[in-house]
């Protein structure tokens, strides 16, 4: 019977049980083994021979392991020299022609062994675990199998170097014999873990590309390659590499032209995620490896661009930057520039065009592509230009993804900017401002102007761009340099045509006697375009460092992004846009310091607060290495002083936040700390500038004291004879900030203990009655006031004789160079703070009552038999915890300001008396004072509070001064949290202060109602219509504070959504508020409602109040917020479709 290789190639199946007779097996082997050692070709001779390889190939399931090796090493070994001997044969030119018929049935034999075989290598499964081989035997079996492999690969290639087509003369013939290999070497592409083995890999690759090469199987390969694309996600990166080889080392290129072609029109399902997702991958890896290959195919590539799949459109945009910097890279091998200059051009204003893509991965990816090409450095001064624009506009994107990109994107345009050859790096602004106005001035000089305008300096056409890689920048002026012989000519017929234009518009005798005398001066031609290239040279960086500018700005705003990559990503910018000089930087570098209290981390596990610490440790702790160790220190000491110039309290907040933590970090020396304590102890009169310098000092030492109190300790002298001295006296501010420091002497979970306590109580006392008609007085007496409380062992003792003092200063003395209402209103400031004060020491010292009692009953109980501390013990445990709180709240209530040998007691209704007669006492420093001295004072006592709340509420309501309006909405909000049952019923009132006329109580109201809500301190009742109507508010900041009320507020147990029913009648009955501003706030609102069942729920209650609507205006509102509600069913739809009706009631 003869054999047909498609019959037998049809009828196998490698899953199918063959029958084999095992019983004798061994000599079945040894003698076929015999035979074709003898003569390979005895396959085609001896018909016996053949059978008996078929039934043990087929059967090659069934055979022990070495049985399997011994059969696929004879056949494997057989067929390459088979190969070997034919592709002799037929290279020598002698005459074969008679046996090509031989040669062919040799072959088509063998080839089917050679596909069985590699079929059932291919089979073979070997479990993995992690990554790993469960055992050492499966591991040594997966060893041995590709062993195999590589050796029936091996004898494959040896065949296919064979001139086929000699002997299978025709094409179907020639395919069906090459698919003996491609087909299982397909199967062997299959297993992930076979491509990871570099020998198979190249084999296959070589396999394949021969069948291309030297036997026309391309078509064949090419839906191979697709069908790889198409259904296995590992095969991507391979395929890539595939068509590389078979482009580069067998000089193909029409494979990937095609495979290219019919990706492009491959119509992918909108369900299908893998196919796009493996077609990107391919395209990402062979532009990586043949850039310049694909470049060829562009026009297939670029019909992806209009796919709806993202994926797609991320792989071609990253394409075409691969394409562009192998370009650049290697332009100098180039033949043709200008072919080269208008491919790059054209894939550039691509990759600028998907900067516009709707989809946020696309716009990325071409940003990424964008700064891969300008890493490069490449001259490209109006592309720049065209992206600088393009990226500060697209840092207002959206997406978080494209905003970090755009960011890199910036940082790399700085980095690589082309401004380099006059100023160096530097892109200060005022700077370049500078020069251009002197370049501009130099201009003028040798371009004749018209007597009665001046004619505006028109820029030189922009030149072709140079896409040279700038390796050199100071050779800028030479390339200009040659490039002016070539240009002069041009410049004077277009000075000469630019003149022209203004002639009609002046009168001609003075033009021309205009022009005789500004010829005399015009200068060579040279230096007139010199000065040209000049002036616009300094223009386009003025142009570049505004975009940079703009961009800073934006980017400082990104800092509080809730991403936390977006604001580690704006730091950096910031850190680098400093060092360039870009001067609004400095701005985003001290808004940065509020990011120390932001929580959460990178991606990389980085803490915002640690990379904050990076940032200001390199812009302010680190100083030329360069210079002494104490020019270093003192640079240091300087930089963070200059950290306090200018702050705001937030600022300074946050810095002293940040400043603790460099400290524990180890960061600041204390060789800073002893320069810093220097330029504090100074004691002579200095000028604004050192004084600032003192201040800032004693600024930073405070901040770090409260992380270290010996850094306090060790400045104590200097505290008091400095900050405390004739120099703090005159100095207020410095006189506060000394307090400030002096309060952290001692640690506030320490007892209180210092040396020399008189003196200090000495100079407190004096700084409190000095007599100052300053503001910042009354921040000196706050501060001096806390230092007594947290250092002096007996404060009350202080501050009592230091009330007396006051008091007798202001009734009794006469002084005529002193103001009795100022001297009365620091005496109010005093007694108020004081009280407070007094009030805060009270829960302190029932705190350590109770921290001392507890540490007694522990003693007690773990040594009875201590008799040292006996009485103490005895003592301490007399007392209850309840009644020592009992005894805290009488004396609170009834002692401080109605106690019969109470100072304060004097002072309650002297403070009534003033706030009530406000036409009497109309100072108004006066009134500040008394009515913060009564709002403490009613902080102290419910009963004190109670009796003075109408009064307050009043003052509220009708005073003129936003100040003290503030303060009643903060004294409320404090009395809210001590006597929530007196306040509670008067809430109302503060919550009217939001639509107040002065926009500093309307933002002090919502932080306070804000703080009270959120803490659970007041119930929420109808006035969350309030709050929201602040989301139309004209302050931005004020809306801004409003969404994160909200935010945070829909986080507790469903608020929104309870609470949004009254927030929509008092929105809806607010005649004030547009209906465009109404939808704007309840769509907003209704964005925190997202849980189906809470939908349902409110759509069914809108529906029966929809129902009930009595004008055509509610029922649209209701109809608004329905159709807003993603809920929907056929009774909402029918009642929104049927629209609005006006029934009338029966008669």
């Amino acid at each position: 019977m003869d054999f047909n290789v498609t019959t037998y190639f049809n009828a196998f199946d490698v899953d199918k049980q063959y029958e084999l007779d095992v019983s004798d097996i061994n000599s079945k082997l040894e003698s076929v083994t015999n035979l074709l050692a003898d003569n390979p070709e005895s396959i085609n001779l001896n018909h016996e021979l053949f059978e008996d390889l078929i039934d043990l190939i087929h059967g090659f399931k069934s055979l022990e392991v070495k049985h399997q090796k011994q059969l696929a090493y004879l056949i494997t070994s057989s067929f390459n020299a088979i190969g070997n001997l034919y592709g002799g044969i037929l290279s020598s030119g002698g005459d074969y022609i008679d046996n090509l018929e031989f040669y062919k049935g040799t072959l088509e034999r063998f080839g089917y062994l050679i596909f069985v075989l590699a079929k059932h290598l291919g089979k073979e499964e070997f479990t993995k675990t992690n990554g790993k081989f469960r055992s050492g035997e499966i591991s040594s079996k997966w060893k041995s199998n590709c062993i195999e492999v590589e050796d029936c690969l091996t004898s494959i290639v040896s065949v296919l170097k064979i001139e086929l087509s000699k002997i299978f003369i025709t094409s179907p013939e020639r395919n069906s014999f090459i698919e003996l290999f491609t087909r299982p070497i397909m199967n062997l592409m299959e297993n992930p873990d076979r491509m990871k083995v570099t020998s198979i890999k190249l084999l296959i690759f070589k396999i394949m590309a021969l069948s291309v090469k030297n036997h026309d199987h391309s078509t064949i390969i090419q839906h191979n390659i697709i069908q790889c694309l198409t259904y296995y996600i590992h095969l991507p990166i391979y395929m890539a590499e595939l068509l590389h080889i078979i482009a580069t080392e067998y000089n193909y290129y029409l494979l990937i032209e095609e495979v290219l072609r019919e990706i492009s029109q491959i119509q992918f399902n909108a369900n299908d995620t893998n196919g796009p997702k493996t077609v990107s991958e391919f395209l990402i890896r062979l532009s990586e490896l043949s850039p310049r290959l694909i470049l060829k195919q562009m026009s297939y590539i670029a019909q992806l661009l209009d796919n709806s799949n993202q994926s797609l459109r991320c792989s071609v945009v990253e394409t075409c930057g691969n394409i562009v910097v192998d370009i650049l890279k290697n332009k100098q091998n180039d033949e043709s520039e200008e072919l080269t200059n208008n491919g790059v051009e054209g894939l550039l204003d691509l990759l600028q065009a998907r900067v516009l893509d709707q989809n946020p991965y696309v716009r990325t990816k071409a940003f990424q592509a964008l700064t891969k090409v300008l890493a490069l450095n490449i001259k490209m001064p109006s592309r720049r230009q065209k992206l600088i624009i393009i990226a500060v506009r697209s840092l207002d994107d959206r997406s978080t993804l494209v905003r970090r990109n755009t960011i890199k994107f910036l940082s790399k345009l700085i980095l690589t900017h082309q401004f380099t050859a006059i100023n160096g790096s530097q892109l200060k602004y005022s700077l370049w401002k500078e020069r251009l106005d002197e370049a501009e001035a130099e201009l003028l000089k040798y371009l004749p102007l018209s007597p009665k305008k001046k004619k505006r300096i028109s820029r030189i056409d922009e030149d072709e761009d140079d896409m040279e890689i700038d390796q050199e920048g100071e050779k800028e002026e030479e390339e200009e340099e040659e490039e002016e012989q070539q240009q002069q000519q041009q410049q004077n017929d277009e000075l000469s045509e630019s003149d022209n234009e203004d002639n009609d518009e002046v009168d001609e005798a003075e033009l021309n006697a205009a022009l005789m005398e500004q010829e005399q001066n015009l200068p060579d031609t040279t230096v007139l375009f010199r000065a040209k290239l000049k002036a616009n040279y300094f223009k386009d960086a003025i142009d570049f460092i505004e975009a940079i500018q703009n961009g800073t700005e934006i980017v400082s705003r990104l800092l509080f992004s809730k991403n936390r990559n977006e604001a580690i990503d704006s730091m950096d910018f910031l850190v680098l846009a400093d060092a360039y000089g870009v001067e609004n930087a400095e701005e985003g570098i001290r808004r940065m310091l509020h990011l120390v209290w932001m929580k959460g981390s990178s991606d990389e596990g980085k803490s915002v607060p640690s990379h904050l610490i990076d940032c200001y440790k390199d812009l302010f702790l680190t100083a030329p290495k360069d210079i002494s160790r104490l020019d270093q220190t003192l640079i240091i000491a300087k930089n963070l002083i200059g950290l306090t110039l200018k702050a705001s309290l937030a600022d300074l907040a946050s810095l002293e936040k940040l400043l603790g933590m460099m400290y524990e970090q180890e960061l600041i020396a204390q060789d800073i700390i002893k320069v810093l304590w220097s330029i504090f102890s100074i004691e002579s009169i200095l000028d604004e500038s050192q004084s600032k310098q003192r201040l800032g000092a004693i600024i930073i030492l405070g901040m770090l004291a409260l992380t270290d109190h010996s850094i306090a300790v060790k400045g104590f002298d200097s505290l008091l004879n400095i900050g405390l001295g004739d120099i703090g006296k005159q100095d207020l501010e410095l006189a506060k900030y000394t307090c400030i420091a002096l309060q952290r002497l001692v640690p506030s979970d320490q007892s209180k203990q210092i040396t020399r306590e008189d003196e200090f109580n000495e100079k407190l006392t004096d700084i409190l009655l000095i007599y100052s008609e300053q503001s910042d007085w009354f921040g000196v007496a706050e501060q001096a006031i806390g230092a007594i409380y947290q250092v002096s062992s007996n404060p009350e003792i202080i501050c009592t004789q230091v009330i007396k003092r006051k008091t007798l200063s202001v009734f009794k003395e006469i002084s005529q160079n002193e103001s009795k209402t100022i001297s009365l209103s620091q005496l109010l400031f005093i007694v108020g703070h004081i009280a407070i004060k007094t009030i805060v020491h009270l829960e302190k010292l029932e705190g350590k009552f109770k921290k001392k009692k507890h540490e007694a009953e522990t003693k007690k109980s773990n040594s009875k038999d201590d008799e040292e501390n006996t009485d103490e013990l005895e003592m301490i445990g007399g007392t209850s915890e309840d009644d020592f709180t009992d005894a805290v709240n009488h004396v609170k209530e009834r002692e401080l300001l109605y106690g019969d040998n109470s100072l304060l007691s004097k002072f309650g209704p002297l403070v009534t008396e003033i706030c009530a007669n406000n036409h009497n006492y109309n100072n108004t420093g006066l009134q500040r004072s008394a009515v913060l001295c009564m709002i403490k004072l009613m902080c102290v006592s419910s009963i004190y509070c109670e009796s003075n709340l109408p009064l307050l509420i009043t003052i509220m309501e009708k005073s003129d001064d936003p100040i003290i309006r503030c303060n009643c909405v903060l004294g409320l909000g404090d009395m809210a949290v001590c006597f929530n049952n007196i306040v509670d019923e008067s809430t109302d009132f503060i919550y009217r202060r939001l639509t107040d006329e002065n926009m500093m109580v309307q933002r002090t109201c919502l932080m306070t109602v804000t703080f009270l809500i959120l803490a659970g301190q007041v119930k929420v009742k109808g006035q969350l219509s309030s709050m929201a109507k602040c989301l139309e508010n004209p302050d931005q900041g004020i809306s801004d504070m409003v969404k994160l009320f909200f935010a945070e507020l829909a986080t507790k147990d469903n608020a929104i959504y309870n609470g949004f029913i009254d927030i929509f009648s008092g929105l809806s009955n607010d005649e004030a508020l547009s209906k465009d501003s109404l939808k704007r706030i309840l769509k907003f609102l209704l964005s925190f409602i997202d849980k189906e069942k809470q939908q349902k729920q409110l759509s069914e209650k809108l529906l029966i109040r929809l129902s009930k609507c009595q004008t055509e205006t509610q029922w649209n509102d209701v109809a608004f917020v329905l159709s807003t509600i993603p809920y929907k069913n056929e009774s909402i739809t029918a009642a929104l479709d049927e629209g609005f009706k006006l029934v009338s009631a029966r008669t």
